[in-house]
């Protein structure tokens, strides 16, 4: 099963077959209740299905286009490794399922394109972090929001230990620079080897594992805005700091060995890392809305926002992911008709979906809220670029 990233978001969202289906359904993660997951699909499945009939799909198109999505309702081994929710994305030649670490709310929605909005706090500014848990022995990353942590798989080709990363290394020195005979010391992240040469040697070649870690990493982070939590002993902390090309590194870490840590134990440690800087970042850009409100640099008008995230002029969106505003949007003209309700034709979208997608896909950030907590009526509210 695929990681939803950045990358993989820029494909999906130049998806434009009529039909296209977005399932979403909360999972769980063990128990009995893993045993109503199946059935839960199947009756989003059906109700695909009734929304296909009403376009007047035929009832074989149908069944080819959803069988891919019915294929995992007997396959028990896939309902007993879930997170928190799944989705789906189903078109004519087109099949993706993704996990969430977080829960969604059942939905089926048929229209001209997928839909989005219920996946954006994985990219989000206002939540979503990552936790990177790094040893000698061990790699893992996990994906958290306040109250959900899950971990993903490394990218292909990120080494999981120092061993792995080095073992194409001189024998001999593999050999002489064995972790039985090299420690180091968590607290003064002195390395302790054959003299200050081994500490040299050694250092180094963890740098170059860490080397190699980083870069496995960034086919994940080129493109993400979230803040990472390092977990690890003192010493190997400041070297992936100094090591690693991604900007958003949290300064503190939890520190210890990780690799004992179960992944809530991580979540429950790394969020009071995070929580004050979401807290001033949201803040910061709710004050910069109001500031410029009045100077044509920000706006809640959803037409405004819709044509400027279109035309990649939107430097913060702020949505509201509870509430959403149907219409029609003319790319060659800019502009943005609104519907009271969402109207099932071909040329009707979810404005508010449309605009956050287009906002992160031209390098914008997203700051999802519920729409009690926005700082305007207005579902959308945006900062300009220029």
């Amino acid at each position: 099963m695929d990681t939803l990233i950045i990358d993989e978001l820029r494909v999906l969202a130049q998806q434009t077959q009529d039909p296209s289906i977005s399932i979403f359904m909360p999972t769980h993660r063990a128990g009995r209740e893993t045993q109503q997951d199946p059935i839960r699909l199947r009756n989003l499945l059906r109700e695909a299905e009734t929304q296909l009939q009403q376009r007047e799909m035929r009832t074989p198109d149908i069944a080819a286009l959803l069988q891919p999505a019915y294929d995992l309702l007997e396959n028990s081994e896939f309902w007993q490794h879930q997170l928190d929710g799944l989705v789906l994305y189903l078109a004519v030649g087109d099949f993706h399922l993704y996990q969430l670490p977080f829960t969604v709310d059942d939905m089926v929605l048929v229209g001209q394109s997928y839909y989005f909005k219920p996946v954006l706090p994985l990219f989000t500014n206002n939540g979503h972090y990552y936790i990177l848990a790094i040893s000698q022995n061990d790699v893992r990353l996990f994906e958290g929001t306040r109250h959900t942590v899950g971990q993903i798989d490394l990218p292909q080709d990120t080494p999981s230990s120092l061993e792995e990363a080095l073992r194409f290394d001189d024998p001999e020195k593999q050999l002489q620079f064995h972790s039985g005979n090299v420690q180091a010391n968590a607290q003064s992240g002195i390395f302790h080897g054959h003299g200050v040469q081994g500490d040299e040697v050694q250092k180094e070649r963890i740098e170059r594992y860490l080397n190699q870690v980083d870069a496995g990493l960034k086919k994940l982070y080129s493109h993400m805005r979230a803040p990472w939590v390092l977990a690890g002993v003192d010493y190997l902390l400041p070297i992936y700091r100094s090591v690693s090309e991604y900007a958003h590194i949290m300064p503190d870490g939890i520190t210890g060995n990780p690799e004992s840590l179960r992944a809530q134990e991580l979540q429950e440690q790394a969020w009071p890392l995070v929580e004050p800087y979401f807290r001033q970042e949201l803040e910061a850009v709710i004050g910069q809305y109001h500031a410029l409100a009045d100077s044509g640099k920000a706006t809640d008008n959803v037409q405004d926002v819709v044509a400027a995230a279109h035309f990649g002029r939107v430097d913060k969106i702020i949505v509201a992911y509870d509430a959403q505003v149907w219409g029609e949007f003319d790319r060659e003209n800019g502009k943005a008709a609104l519907h009271g309700e969402e109207q099932k034709s071909q040329s009707d979208i979810a404005l508010g979906d449309f605009a956050a997608m287009q906002t992160l896909l031209n390098g914008g950030a997203i700051y999802a809220l519920t729409q009690a907590e926005m700082p305007t009526d207005s579902p959308l509210a945006a900062v300009f670029r220029y």
